[in-house]
C-alpha cells in the first residue's frame, strides 16, 4: 500500500518548518515484465529518412499491480569498423500508457530516458522508481526513438527479437508531416516462413523489460 505523509511541523517560538511531502513504499517483492529472451535475433536502428522514428512494445500487466521501478533495453552489436572506433550515438527511452485505440498514448515519463551506450550486446537498466510512476492495469507501451541518425549511423542499435508470434510491431512516423503511431499487422499464413516473413516486414519484438514493485 502507498502511504502518503507530510511530515510536520514544529514550532519554536515563531519559527514554523514544514518538510514537504514524501512517498513512503512498503518492502515489495519484484516482478518482471516484457521479453524473457536472452540474447537477440538482430539488431535495429534509426532511419535517416524520419528523424523522429520511435518503434515501441507492448508489454501487459500480467494482472500485477505496483510500482516500475526499472526499464531495461537490450544493446545490440554495433555493425561496422567505423562505429566500433568512434562513441556510440545516443538512444531515448519511453514509457506510454495504451490509448483508446489500443496505441501508444499519454507519456508516463516526465521526460524520455537519453542512454549512450559504451559496450555492446548487454541490458542496460534504468532506475526510475523516484518519478514513482504506477503500473497502468491495462499494460504499458516501451518504446525506443533515434533522434540523432545520420547516413553513416542510424545506431545504437537495440535487440529484436521473435520471441512471440502474436505481437504486433508499433511505429511512429511522420506521413505527410503529420506524426502518427501505427499498427502493424500480422503477416497471413503460407508462402515464406512465418519468421522470415516477421523479419523483413519489421515484425520485431523489441527487447525490453520493466522492473516492477508488487503490490
Amino acid at each position: 500500500m502507498l502511504l502518503l505523509s507530510t511530515i510536520a511541523i514544529h514550532s519554536y517560538g515563531q519559527n514554523r518548518t514544514q518538510l514537504k511531502e514524501v512517498v513512503v513504499r512498503p518492502n515489495l517483492k519484484k516482478a518482471v515484465l516484457g521479453t524473457m529472451q536472452k540474447r537477440a535475433d538482430y539488431g535495429h536502428g534509426g532511419n535517416v529518412a524520419y528523424p523522429g522514428y520511435q518503434t515501441a512494445f507492448f508489454i501487459p500487466s500480467g494482472r500485477q499491480s505496483g510500482f516500475i521501478d526499472r526499464v531495461g533495453i537490450y544493446i545490440y552489436h554495433k555493425h561496422t569498423f567505423l562505429e566500433f572506433a568512434r562513441r556510440a550515438n545516443k538512444l531515448q527511452l519511453y514509457l506510454y500508457a495504451i490509448n483508446e485505440k489500443g496505441l501508444p498514448g499519454k507519456a508516463l515519463l516526465a521526460e524520455p530516458i537519453t542512454i549512450q551506450p559504451r559496450k555492446n550486446t548487454y541490458w542496460h537498466w534504468v532506475d526510475i522508481a523516484e518519478q514513482h510512476i504506477v503500473l497502468p492495469a491495462e499494460g504499458v507501451f516501451a518504446a525506443v526513438g533515434w533522434q540523432k541518425v545520420t547516413q553513416t549511423d542510424t545506431g545504437p542499435y537495440v535487440g529484436m527479437t521473435n520471441e512471440c508470434d502474436t505481437c504486433s510491431f508499433y511505429v511512429y512516423r511522420f506521413p505527410e508531416d503529420k506524426p502518427v503511431w501505427q499498427k502493424v499487422n500480422l503477416p497471413t499464413k503460407g508462402g515464406e516462413s512465418r519468421k522470415q516473413k516477421r523479419k523483413d516486414a519489421f515484425y520485431q519484438n523489441l527487447m525490453v523489460k520493466l522492473e516492477v514493485s508488487v503490490k
